[in-house]
């Protein structure tokens, strides 16, 4: 999710006898925008941006699979062309479905086994997005190309070991969570 406006409010230590400034709260129904991403240790692959008022239907799900595996031959044949690519997804219904799982079996795609809800043990989630959040942070945007022009350049702008950094980190993660009892762990 990427939102319009990425200012933050944050906490300020003041003395007893200071008043506090105030400070407008976030609007809870926020311009904002799906943001889909397709990487492997190599870069990014494919990304898109869902609009506002569409959803993330299974069939609209397997078209990105296409689309992105499509791109994964041209970019890094080697890749594309192993022994059953490697997929991690969460477990949202399109991901799950019947279509999507015929889809993926058609692509010959293996799909690692993801617990629903678990944004430690994904590394779009605690690595692209989280430097992708601070990349936005402070920023406004008012038109919709800016906000995807800004985040085709924060892809663009990393290198490959950012990627690869994310992807060998997750092995430790799983151990982690294992470690944990499948709590969520601070970082």
């Amino acid at each position: 999710m990427a939102l319009y406006d990425n200012r933050k409010r944050t906490a300020v230590w003041l003395d007893k006898q200071a008043r506090p400034e105030t400070f407008p709260k976030p609007d809870p129904h926020a311009k904002k925008v799906m943001l889909s991403v397709w990487w492997c240790s190599n870069g990014v692959v494919h990304y898109n941006f869902t609009r506002p008022g569409e959803s993330i239907t299974a069939d609209a799900y397997c078209r990105e699979l296409e689309t992105a595996f499509k791109k994964l031959a041209e970019m890094w044949p080697s890749l594309a062309n192993r022994k059953g690519p490697i997929l991690l997804q969460d477990n949202a219904r399109p991901q799950t479905s019947l279509k999507t799982r015929q889809k993926l079996n058609e692509l010959g795609v293996e799909v690692l086994p993801h617990p629903g809800y678990s944004p430690d043990l994904s590394p779009t989630d605690y690595h692209v997005f989280r430097a992708l959040n601070a990349y936005l942070h402070q920023k406004v945007y008012t038109e919709h190309r800016d906000l995807e022009n800004d985040i085709a350049q924060f892809f663009e702008s990393r290198t490959q070991e950012f990627y690869r950094i994310g992807i060998n980190s997750l092995s430790e993660r799983w151990r982690r969570c294992v470690l944990s009892n499948g709590e969520y762990f601070i970082e």
